[in-house]
C-alpha cells in the first residue's frame, strides 16, 4: 500500500470508528432509558396493586361511594410517594411520580370498572366519583410542587369520561350500548363517545333492576356475575 494514502486512511479509520462508538453510546442511552422506564413504571404498579391493595383495590368504595372515599387513601399515598422521593436521584424525580399517578389512575379504573359484585354506582356517585379524581390530581400536582398540572390533565383525562358516562341514567346507557357494536363495525362512535366494552362493564356495576333485567337477557350474565 502506497504510504501516500495512509494518512487518508487512518482518517477514514477514526471517522467510522468514532461514527460506530457514537452508534454504540447512543443505543446503550436508550437502553437504560427504557430499563428505568420499565422500573418506574413497576414502582408505581407495585405501590398499587401490592401495597395498597387491601385499602384501595379491594376496599375503595365499599359498601359504597358516598361511604368510602378516595380522600381516606390520600394519606397513605403519600407516606409512599415521600419513601420514594428520599430515595431517588431529583432528575428522576418526575418520572417516577408520574409512573405512580399513572397506576393509581389505572386502580381507579379497575375499581369502577371491574370492582366485582360487591361494589355498585348509580347516577348520582358521578358527581363524588369526580370529586375524588380532584383529589387525586390535586395531590400529584400537590400546590405547583408536584408534577406539571398539564401532565397531570393528560393523564386524567382518560378516567374522567368513564365517570362522566357514569352519570348516565341505565336507559340512555343501554340504548348507547346498542348502538355501539353496529357503529364500532363501521369505525364510528356512539352517540355518549364510548366503546361497547365500557358500556357494558358500567351496566355490570349499575345498582337497578333494569340494568341487571337487560344483562340477563341480552348477555345472559346474571347480577351476581358482575
Amino acid at each position: 500500500m502506497s504510504t501516500s494514502y495512509l494518512p487518508l486512511y487512518n482518517s477514514g479509520f477514526e471517522k467510522s470508528k468514532s461514527f460506530t462508538q457514537k452508534d454504540t453510546f447512543d443505543g446503550s442511552r436508550k437502553d437504560i432509558n427504557a430499563a428505568i422506564d420499565r422500573i418506574c413504571e413497576f414502582t408505581g404498579t407495585k405501590i398499587i396493586f401490592w401495597d395498597l391493595k387491601d385499602r384501595f383495590i379491594d376496599n375503595l368504595y365499599k359498601p359504597s361511594v358516598s361511604l368510602s372515599r378516595f380522600e381516606a387513601l390520600i394519606e397513605a399515598l403519600d407516606v409512599e410517594l415521600s419513601q420514594l422521593c428520599d430515595i431517588i436521584v431529583e432528575a428522576l424525580r418526575d418520572r417516577i411520580v408520574t409512573s405512580l399517578l399513572q397506576a393509581s389512575l389505572d386502580g381507579l379504573l379497575r375499581v369502577i370498572l371491574d370492582g366485582g359484585p360487591s361494589r355498585v354506582f348509580s347516577p348520582s356517585d358521578a358527581k363524588l366519583l369526580e370529586e375524588d379524581l380532584e383529589v387525586l390530581k390535586e395531590f400529584f400536582i400537590s400546590g405547583g410542587d408536584g408534577l406539571p398540572r398539564g401532565v397531570v390533565e393528560n393523564q386524567v383525562a382518560r378516567i374522567r369520561h368513564v365517570i362522566k358516562l357514569q352519570g348516565h341514567e341505565t336507559r340512555e346507557l343501554i340504548e348507547d350500548l346498542k348502538s355501539a357494536s353496529g357503529l364500532e363495525m363501521q369505525n364510528g362512535r356512539s352517540k355518549l363517545g364510548a366503546d361497547s366494552k365500557t358500556l357494558l362493564r358500567i351496566l355490570c356495576h349499575r345498582s337497578d333492576s333494569e340494568a341487571s333485567q337487560f344483562l340477563k337477557k341480552q348477555y345472559k350474565i346474571p347480577k351476581s356475575s358482575a
